[in-house]
This record gives C-alpha cells, structure tokens and sequence, in this order.
C-alpha cells in the first residue's frame, strides 16, 4: 500500500497552477479510483454546461474538459505516488524507498 496523491493542473491567466486535489492511502487502483470520482465533481462552475473526462494512455491521468456559460476551462488530474516524507520518521532518510543515492544532493 502506498501513499497517493490526487493533482490538477491547468493555466490560469498567466500563471500555471498545481494544487492536490485528495489524498488517497491504498493501492494504485484505489488512487486511479479517488482520480475517477474526483473528475467528476473537481471544479464545478455555477453554470456547467457540459462536463468531458477523457482517461489519458496510461491510465493514471485524465483531461477534464468543463464549459459554462461564460468560460471554458481544461485541466489534467493525475495521481502520483508520495515516494519520500521528511515528516515520517520510517521512511525519513534519503535512502528510503523510491530513493537511490543518485537522489541525494551533491556533498558541500
């Protein structure tokens, strides 16, 4: 079981925004299943007019595509798996897992 975490990302104006969307401890079906349910309530306008979820290739991202009345708004939802945590104290060193001593910044 890992620790997984929902993420969306689109443009707004001239800034790119990245912004986790929910937290998901389980398996990767579980987290593909949390990144399902979350297109479809992630970002509802006032006045949706339509809603579009299309599941990218590798099945671990989505593009929702939402039109209102007045906009029209894409975004991309995706899970990814937390692979380090300073704040977990197991799992605490650079060594833990997902992490090889290439990861390690260089010595000063």
């Amino acid at each position: 079981m890992g620790q997984w975490a929902v993420i969306a990302q689109f443009g707004r104006h001239e800034q790119y925004v990245t912004e986790v969307v929910s937290r998901v401890s389980g398996t990767r079906e579980e987290a593909r299943q949390a990144l399902v349910e979350a297109a479809q309530w992630y970002r509802r306008p006032r006045r949706e007019k339509r809603r579009e979820v299309f599941r990218l290739p590798d099945g671990d991202s989505h593009l929702l595509i939402l039109q209102s009345t007045m906009s029209r708004t894409e975004v991309t939802l995706t899970i990814a798996e937390l692979v380090y945590d300073s704040g977990d104290a197991a799992a605490g060193t650079a060594d833990g897992p997902g992490w090889s001593p290439a990861d390690r910044p260089p010595a000063q």
